[in-house]
């Protein structure tokens, strides 16, 4: 009979260990090692922090999930604590991977040594994987740090959805940043996409009436997808007086949305009916005035038709 996994001999594990490698058993490798319980870890500590970072992780990744299987936490602090980043940028490109599998594992062990680890470790090179984990800490303290990677696209997404779980200090730490009071500028073509992030987050979670007057200046960037989300908030925290002017402001961009944009900008337009109607016929006698026709592949005319009730497919926009 075969022994039991786990009364497997040092050198059966190691051979184990040797197989994370292979495309057609390195799955089965990380369930056999697993099943072999604790005395797998050694070897598998040595394969993760003793053996230089290559260009190829899915081993290294692969001996994390074992280690964090295992309950190894020690042994994945150890890791990110040794940290030394990769001069080849092939490698690095790979490690970085291995570090998001190591902070997926890792918080599944929550601790505030286990949070400041992580934390550390994303402020010396974020990762995907580094921000989701940090995520899962409902932590305020990774805030700033979400914040600024937000800049990152590779790390964007993640930064978003981890600070969605907390709304209160996005909203906090989000006005803070329009006011120019934290060290995350939002200003400057170097800041447009953590702007526009950072703009979007706050049209999710609210913010104040009395936060109106330092966003409504992020009306008039060049930026459609900055606009629209103030637009949002403008439409909550502002007076009917108010709404014709950001009405006005939509259309002004219009001409540079996306489809998506353009679908958000229908959706406001459809929930401000009266006033949409008034501005896109005050819009349209403009346009006709200057001898300008339809063009229904622009965005801008689709929407001014759409706030017109389609008036534009038949006949000349009248008040009448």
């Amino acid at each position: 009979m075969t022994a039991p996994l786990s009364q497997m001999s040092e050198e059966q594990i190691e051979n184990l260990v040797e197989s994370l490698g292979s495309l057609q058993d390195g799955d089965l490798a990380v369930d056999m090692l697993v099943r072999c319980g604790t005395k797998a870890i050694p070897a598998l500590s040595a394969f993760l922090l003793k053996r230089p970072p290559r260009t190829i992780a899915l081993p290294r990744c692969r001996a994390v999930r074992a280690l964090g299987e295992l309950g190894a936490s020690a042994t994945l602090i150890a890791y990110f604590k040794q940290y030394t980043r990769p001069i080849d940028s092939a490698v690095l490109f790979a490690e970085d991977g291995v570090r998001s599998e190591a902070a997926r594992q890792l918080s599944r062990y929550p601790s505030t040594d286990t949070f400041r680890v992580l934390l550390e470790a994303a402020w010396d090179r974020a990762t995907g994987g580094l921000v989701v984990a940090l995520g899962e800490f409902h932590r305020p303290e990774a805030v700033p740090l979400l914040f600024e990677v937000l800049e990152d696209d590779l790390c964007r997404e993640d930064a978003m959805q981890s600070l969605r779980k907390l709304p209160e200090a996005v909203r906090q730490f989000g006005i803070l940043s329009v006011r120019g009071l934290t060290g995350v500028t939002l200003d400057g073509p170097g800041a447009v996409r953590r702007r526009r992030a950072t703009v979007q987050l706050l049209s999710e979670v609210g913010v104040a009436p009395s936060d109106w007057p330092d966003l409504r200046g992020y009306l008039l960037v060049d930026d459609a997808a900055t606009v629209v989300a103030v637009a949002k908030i403008g439409f909550v925290e502002t007076g009917e007086a108010d709404w014709p002017a950001i009405i006005r402001t939509l259309f002004k961009i219009a001409d540079h949305v996306n489809s998506l944009e353009e679908e958000e900008i229908e959706e406001l337009l459809d929930k401000h009916s009266g006033p949409s109607h008034w501005v896109a016929m005050e819009i349209a006698k403009e346009r006709q005035n200057r001898g300008e026709n339809p063009h229904w592949l622009s965005p801008f005319w689709r929407l001014l038709n759409h706030a017109l009730g389609g008036a534009l497919n038949t006949r000349s926009p009248s008040r009448s």
